[in-house]
């Protein structure tokens, strides 16, 4: 009888650890390239590398600090910044002057309103795309946000390294963004606790 039991608690023991084992998160790294004479990937502007399939029962974003995009000297910073669906964006205003800043950009389109020196305003940007900022009082007051399906993702270092991680095992579409060149879209495969290494080739508009 106790070798019976001791036989099922390892079968159990077993059977827990393979589980563990198929569930466990892995990692998406590699690089991005651009080979153009005179041109390097810096001066491209910002390169995003995302998951276009997020995986079944993906988390909303994690909580913390809130991403926040300042108008600071009638400008936005960062110019550019990227976030996952659902996030909400601050927007506070570090300015002496009153700002208004909105987007034509649909579906996440808004107006935030005329707002005073020292006051903050947010906006939920719960559809992933492109969403380009304005101020309608600065007409030279521009910026950009990338709104990435989900949390996979990742901007690219100058040197072009980039990293996913705390990817559920399985089988993506990874794709990157840039403003001045095609999107790209790559097969990867994740296995359990493992990496998958992908370099990937931006190729300029002809």
């Amino acid at each position: 009888m106790r070798a019976a039991r001791r036989l099922g608690a390892i079968l159990a023991l077993a059977l827990c650890l393979a589980s563990a084992a198929a569930h466990a998160e892995g990692r998406v790294a590699g690089r991005v390239a651009f080979e153009l004479p005179g041109m390097q990937l810096a001066d491209l502007g910002p390169v995003v590398v995302y998951l276009a399939d997020a995986p079944a029962g993906a988390p909303a974003p994690a909580g913390g600090d809130s991403p926040s995009v300042h108008q600071k000297d009638a400008r936005f910073a960062p110019g550019f910044l990227a976030v996952a669906a659902g996030a909400r964006v601050a927007m506070p205003n570090d300015d002496l002057i009153y700002h208004n800043v909105f987007s034509y950009s649909k579906p996440n389109d808004f107006d935030l309103g005329l707002y005073p020196a020292g006051e903050s305003r947010s906006v939920a940007l719960a559809h992933p795309g492109v969403v380009k900022l304005y101020c309608s009082i600065h007409e030279s007051m521009n910026g950009t946000i990338f709104v990435a399906p989900s949390r996979w993702f990742a901007v690219a270092a100058p040197d072009g390294r980039f990293e996913l991680r705390g990817v559920p095992p399985g089988r993506y579409r990874l794709r990157t963004w840039n403003e001045k060149l095609p999107d790209t879209e790559h097969a990867v495969v994740v296995p359990a606790g493992g990496d998958a290494t992908l370099d990937v080739s931006l190729v300029p508009q002809r």
